[in-house]
């Protein structure tokens, strides 16, 4: 919820807040701060779901946010600024923290962090989500993330992977700050349940003897997803990596991608394949096979009817286990960046992955 906004000028922003504090003073509603959280979008359709995921993001952490929005196609030069108190109820009391929005043209966009910095919270970490692609060389990125501690950016507003993965890896060498992508923290539950399952020596050694996975996604695209196999590519990355497997190349067919990997026995096929379910979230991971030289097979499908739920089965030639059930955290809009906040450092696994995915040609 939204207490009151205000546009003000950069000058006032300070006081406007103080202000607008002051005038709550009276009433249950208690300020917090746990960091800085700054959003960058370019002005689109897609910036409404930015600010979306904001909204469900202080509602767990409470924090000082900084929404700017560039607008690259203004005939007319402007930077406007306004103030406003988000606010989520906690019981008897509300939580609330403070919101600024930094709208510009493109022409004044050099002006941004010189609003921005004089109202960074000292003492409190500093969370850079930019809603845009990395690989568009832009030099407020690169002043923005010389303040921050964590850059978080989403692969779905790239259009080539392998070009992504090898500028967030210069973006980490450069701004010597942790890097994440949403997209990775989508498929955190499934890695965490792939390790569970393959974590005795038995299981351990069947996969290093796999000849074949499948990986089936949603691929309904929706307007603020398009991109949907990011999340496959990333989990067959992890495993490649994890196994210490040697890429040797892809290739598609239609609407499957195959990657072609070389491993201690022998050589390893993993398949994208999709399925299309509009009522579904885009780019969802639905199911995991995996087939062994000796004839195992280990099958992780997702329920349907109940999202969070995975059902796994396996099999050899003369036996088929009874299923087993996973149960996942269930997943909301904004759920993925709240991930990433809760994490700290940068994922070695993130930068294996990332230094696989440079070498694919053709994402």
């Amino acid at each position: 919820m939204t207490i009151s906004s205000h546009p003000v000028s950069p000058a006032d922003i300070q006081n406007e807040l103080d202000r607008i504090w002051e005038s709550l003073e009276t009433k249950n509603i208690a300020r917090a701060s746990l960091f800085n959280l700054i959003f960058f979008t370019q002005k689109n359709p897609r910036s409404t779901y930015i600010q979306k995921i904001a909204q469900t993001v202080v509602e767990k952490f409470p924090s000082r946010v900084i929404f700017i929005t560039i607008d690259k196609d203004a005939k007319e030069d402007f930077l406007k600024t306004q103030v406003s108190i988000l606010s989520s109820s906690k019981g008897e009391f509300d939580v609330a923290c403070d919101y600024i929005e930094i709208q510009a043209s493109g022409s004044c966009h050099e002006r941004v962090p010189f609003v921005v910095l004089p109202h960074i919270l000292t003492d409190l970490p500093v969370y850079l989500v930019w809603g845009e692609d990395p690989c568009q060389k832009d030099p407020l990125c690169t002043q923005l993330e010389r303040l921050a501690n964590r850059l978080i950016v989403d692969s779905e507003t790239t259009g080539n992977l392998a070009k992504f993965a090898s500028s967030l890896l210069e973006h980490h060498d450069r701004a010597h700050c942790d890097i994440a992508d949403l997209n990775w923290a989508r498929i955190e539950s499934w890695r965490e349940m792939l390790s569970i399952a393959f974590n005795s020596k038995d299981n351990l050694e069947q996969i290093q003897r796999s000849q074949k996975i499948v990986i089936c996604y949603n691929s309904q695209e929706t307007p603020f997803f398009s991109h949907t196999q990011i999340q496959s590519v990333y989990l067959q990355g992890w495993l490649a990596c994890q196994l210490g497997w040697q890429f040797l190349n892809l290739r598609k067919e239609n609407n499957t991608v195959l990657f072609s990997y070389k491993s201690a026995t022998g050589p390893v096929e993993i398949v994208l394949s999709t399925s299309q379910l509009s009522k579904l979230p885009p780019g969802l991971v639905l199911s995991v096979e995996v087939f062994t030289t000796n004839g195992e097979h280990f099958l992780f499908k997702r329920e349907q009817e109940i999202l969070n739920q995975i059902t796994y089965v396996h099999s050899t030639k003369s036996e088929c286990s009874l299923p087993s059930h996973y149960i996942f955290t269930k997943a909301e809009s904004g759920h993925s960046l709240v991930k990433e906040i809760c994490h700290r450092g940068t994922s070695e696994h993130f930068l294996k992955v990332l230094n696989l995915m440079k070498k694919m040609d053709g994402l």
